[in-house]
C-alpha cells in the first residue's frame, strides 16, 4: 500500500498544473479554469491519443498549445502553487478544474488522494467543478469522488453509455455522457429513468459560466454533450462499437 501511495505522490510532483484567472473560451465565458499535465490522463478515457483520440483538449487550436506547454514544463507550477491560487479566489467564484488533463491516478488506476483532498479543501467557499475518466471501479475512487462532492467541489463522471451513465448516478455521483453529433433530441430518459439533457451551450448559446448546470444540478439529471467539430465523426464511429 505504501508503494502505491508513492507513487501517487511522484506522479504529483512531476506533473505541472496551469492556473487561467480569466478564460477567453466563449464556451466557458471567462471564469478561471486550470490545466493538468497530460501525465494526468487515465488509460481508462476512450478519448485519449494513445487509445485512438478524440479528445478534444487535443484539437482545439489553444488549447492544445496551451497544453503542450504545460505537459513539457514551458508553463505552470507545482500543485502547491495550483491549490494557493484557487484559495486566492473571492468567495462564490465558479471555476473549472482541468479544462485539459484529469484527475491524476496511478498506474493501478487509483486517484491521488493528495490531489483530490487539496483541490477539495482549497475550494471551500467556492464552486469549483471538472470532469474525469477516471473509473469507479477501482479501489477508494468512488468513496472520494463522493466526498469530493459532497464538500462542494462536483466531479462530474465522464460516460459513452446511457448504462455508465445510470451507474454513476447509482453510485450518488454526477453524470456527464457524450452522445453523438447525429442526436436529435434535446432531452429523454434513461432506462433508470434519469433524465438526459443536452448541454444548453448546445441548444441555446449559453455559456457555462451562465448555465452552471456542471457545477450544481440533481444527482438524477444527466447531462449530454453532442459530438462536434473536426472530431465529431471520429467519436460517432467510437461511439458506435461501443458494447
Amino acid at each position: 500500500r505504501a508503494f502505491f501511495i508513492s507513487l501517487k505522490k511522484m506522479n504529483i510532483n512531476k506533473m505541472k498544473f496551469h492556473f487561467v484567472h480569466k478564460s477567453g473560451n466563449k464556451k466557458t465565458g471567462y471564469m478561471p479554469v486550470t490545466y493538468n499535465s497530460r501525465l494526468s490522463c487515465p488509460d481508462s478515457c476512450i478519448f485519449k491519443k494513445e487509445n485512438g483520440g478524440g479528445c478534444y483538449a487535443e484539437t482545439g487550436y489553444y488549447t492544445r498549445l496551451n497544453w503542450d506547454k504545460v505537459t513539457s514544463g514551458e508553463r505552470g507550477g507545482t500543485f502547491k502553487e495550483l491549490l494557493n491560487n484557487i484559495k486566492a479566489l473571492k468567495p462564490g467564484t465558479i471555476w473549472r478544474a482541468c479544462v485539459a488533463g484529469d484527475i491524476p491516478s496511478n498506474n493501478k488506476g487509483e486517484i491521488s488522494r493528495t490531489y483530490i483532498k487539496g483541490i477539495t479543501e482549497a475550494n471551500k467557499g467556492l464552486k469549483g467543478y471538472t470532469y474525469t475518466h477516471n473509473r469507479l471501479d477501482i479501489g477508494e475512487n468512488i468513496s472520494l469522488l463522493k466526498t469530493a462532492n459532497k464538500k462542494g467541489f462536483t466531479v462530474n463522471i465522464s460516460t459513452e453509455t446511457e448504462a455508465a451513465a445510470d451507474n454513476a448516478v447509482l453510485n450518488s455521483l454526477p453524470a456527464v455522457m457524450v452522445v453523438k453529433s447525429t442526436e436529435t433530441r434535446h432531452a429523454w430518459f434513461t432506462k433508470n429513468k434519469n433524465k438526459i439533457l443536452v448541454c444548453p451551450a448546445q441548444t441555446s448559446g449559453a455559456s457555462c459560466i451562465d448555465c452552471q448546470l456542471c457545477q450544481h444540478r440533481p444527482k438524477n439529471l444527466i447531462i449530454a454533450f453532442k459530438a462536434h467539430g473536426n472530431q465529431a465523426k471520429k467519436i460517432d464511429n467510437i461511439l458506435d462499437n461501443l458494447k
